[in-house]
């Protein structure tokens, strides 16, 4: 509700902003326009100001309007037009009530009424109001209106230029073709910029009718600049460009204002029960049992010493042991490895990361295991705070840690600040959810803790090339619990140049599909792994919508104006998203300026991708990932 409540809101106030920035032109700057108003006048059309921008003179004081009617007047005067008669707006006989206002109006040497003409006729009045909505000859209204005009014999026919349709020009031929009344002044008032010619063509037809006296335009010179309405077999542009608006407003605000949401209302509730729910679930804060942590490297001699100091300096007060297996590394990992007090499974040759794993969970003797990555390195805390939240939770099996991108001193490239807010949004928003029913789809790599018997039930596959999202939802599928411990915090090396950022999700999202084609019927029943399934459905949909949008554009009159108004409903919905994720960005503002960019670039640059790879998944094309040494293709 609140998101649709915004996409309302937004429409109406980005409509206002462009029109007080982009739209303001007179008659004068529609030729088109212009040259038919001329014609008509040449024809006998009465030219009127129809006030200066459609105000209320009813609340004008006469100054006001004094000057008003006299900018109406000079735009009239250089345009060619012969003012000849003032008509108010917001009145059906369209003449001010305020007799010091049309003295006013007057002096400017425009008439506020017209002079009487002979007729048989008693009433001004409108029988077209809001025709604009017509589809049919058999609509009541176009019947009844029919029948009262013949009983009313009305001296003043008036309409608006928007309602004019077939429908109101067929209306007005059939009772002024018919009727023995003679000099019935037809008014057509809201004349203005955006007016097509035809309407004005429409109603200069009515002069060649004998029982019309006067046609009278009551032109507003100043009016809000909407552009052309183009159409495409049939279809209005400006109704293909609002589904664009609300394409982005369902499938990018709604989720995030939605999650937002759902986690300050949660993390309001935690924090209120937060000592509550500890003393009520701990039931031996005091572990101090054995914990494996298994660390699989292959060629990381730049970071497996890093690695293995965190592990090392952890304050976990009871006893670890550290098992290394390295995968058949061809760089001096070995060499390093044998430095530390750690149990070291040297393989000759590859096997990949999750047998790798699996070899090394044989030789674990702890009840708690610890994975994690040797390009990562574990804050102080970590095993403490994953043992401790097990203990705590202890109808949980696995817990997933917070991951976040190594702050590493020297420059960084900008693809590495996207990844860290990439990160940082997935951490607090995405897995947090996820964790608070206890079903986070992904167990990362670099930080995840289990329970044995996870181990002797689940293990690592090389079905696919995520083995961690796999073995993750494998545990779902048994019923076992996955929740998150925040505290449990792992810093992990980031790609710093394009090319590695896209080896490694294009692992990363095509593993994804294949975990959904492995799992689907479980993953049709769990609404995240819906959800993340139609994240790559809506990447192609946008693809196709991005592609045709130049096509659009090209549609109309003025493509600058066009552009310029349609860029600030793609600006508002970014500031949006800004405001709803500002405050996870608290401990590191550095990264808020970043933001603007990674919507517009770093979120566009995603959406291609992952729409290659669900093509490439789609047509059986497949890829070729290079997994370690090993080049695979993988379908």
């Amino acid at each position: 509700m609140i998101t649709l409540l915004i996409g309302v809101f937004l429409c109406t106030e980005v409509d206002h902003l462009n029109d007080a920035t982009f739209g303001k032109i007179t008659i004068l700057d529609e030729p088109e326009l212009l040259n038919t108003l001329r014609d008509a006048q040449n024809k006998g059309v009465i030219m009127g100001i129809h006030g200066w921008e459609h105000e209320n003179y009813s609340i004008l004081t006469p100054s006001q309007a004094k000057e008003d009617v006299q900018k109406g007047k000079l735009v009239f005067e250089k345009a060619g037009l012969i003012p000849r008669v003032f008509i108010s707006p917001f009145e059906i006989y369209g003449v001010p009530k305020d007799p010091s206002v049309r003295q006013a109006i007057e002096s400017t040497q425009v008439a506020t009424s017209l002079p009487p003409m002979k007729t048989n006729g008693t009433y001004i009045y409108e029988y077209t109001w809001n025709w604009r909505t017509m589809q049919s000859f058999d609509d009541p209204r176009f019947q009844e209106a029919s029948v009262k005009i013949k009983e009313d014999h009305p001296q003043t026919i008036v309409l608006h230029a928007m309602d004019w349709n077939p429908y109101v020009n067929q209306f007005l031929i059939n009772y002024l073709s018919s009727t023995n009344d003679t000099n019935i002044t037809v008014r057509m008032d809201d004349v203005e910029v955006n007016t097509p010619k035809g309407v004005i063509n429409g109603i200069t037809q009515m002069t060649q009718y004998k029982s019309v006296g006067r046609v009278v335009l009551a032109v507003i010179p100043v009016g809000t600049w909407k552009g052309s309405d183009p159409v495409i077999e049939n279809i209005e542009v400006n109704k293909i460009i609002g589904i664009y608006f609300w394409f982005f407003i369902i499938t990018s605000l709604l989720p995030l204002s939605f999650f937002v949401i759902w986690k300050s209302l949660s993390g309001w509730s935690i924090k209120r029960n937060q000592n509550r729910y500890r003393s009520a679930n701990i039931q031996n804060p005091e572990y101090h049992g054995l914990v494996s942590i298994v660390v699989p490297a292959y060629n990381e001699e730049k970071t497996i010493g890093s690695c293995l100091e965190s592990i090392l300096n952890q304050d976990y007060k009871g006893k670890m042991e550290v098992i290394v297996v390295n995968d058949g590394s061809t760089d001096r990992t070995a060499e390093i490895v044998l430095k530390y007090p750690v149990k070291f499974i040297n393989l000759k040759a590859n096997i990949g990361k999750a047998n790798a794993l699996n070899r090394a969970i044989k030789d674990t003797k702890g009840d708690i295991l610890i994975f994690t990555d040797s390009d990562s390195y574990m804050s102080a805390n970590a095993v403490s705070s994953l043992v401790e939240c097990l203990i705590a939770n202890n109808d949980a099996q696995m817990i997933a840690g917070n991951v976040f991108i190594h702050n590493s001193q020297g420059k960084k490239r900008i693809i590495k600040y996207f990844q860290m807010i990439e990160y940082l949004i997935e951490q607090e928003i995405t897995r947090y959810l996820q964790g608070l029913s206890g079903s986070i789809l992904v167990c990362p790599g670099p930080l995840t803790a289990v329970k044995r018997e996870v181990c002797e039930s689940v293990h690592f596959s090389d079905e696919t090339i995520v083995e961690d999202a796999d073995f993750t939802i494998k545990a779902l599928k048994k019923s076992m619990k996955i929740i998150q411990e925040p505290k449990a915090k792992v810093y992990t090396n980031a790609p710093e140049t394009f090319r590695a950022w896209y080896k490694q999700r294009k692992r990363w999202w095509y593993g994804n599909l294949q975990v959904w084609r492995l799992h689907r019927h479980w993953a049709m029943r769990n609404a995240w792994m819906v959800l993340n399934y139609l994240g790559y459905i809506i990447g192609i949909c946008s693809i196709i919508l991005i592609m045709f949008l130049p096509y659009l554009l090209l549609q109309y009159d003025n493509l600058l104006l066009i552009s310029l108004r349609g860029l600030s409903y793609s600006i508002f919905p970014v500031l949006l998203f800004i405001v709803f994720t500002a405050s996870l960005f608290s401990r590191d503002k550095k990264l808020l300026p970043m933001l603007i960019p990674y919507v517009l670039v770093y979120s566009t640059i995603k959406v291609v991708m992952i729409s290659y790879l669900y093509l490439c998944y789609l047509t059986g094309r497949g890829l070729k990932i290079q997994f370690g040494p090993r080049t695979i293709e993988v379908r």
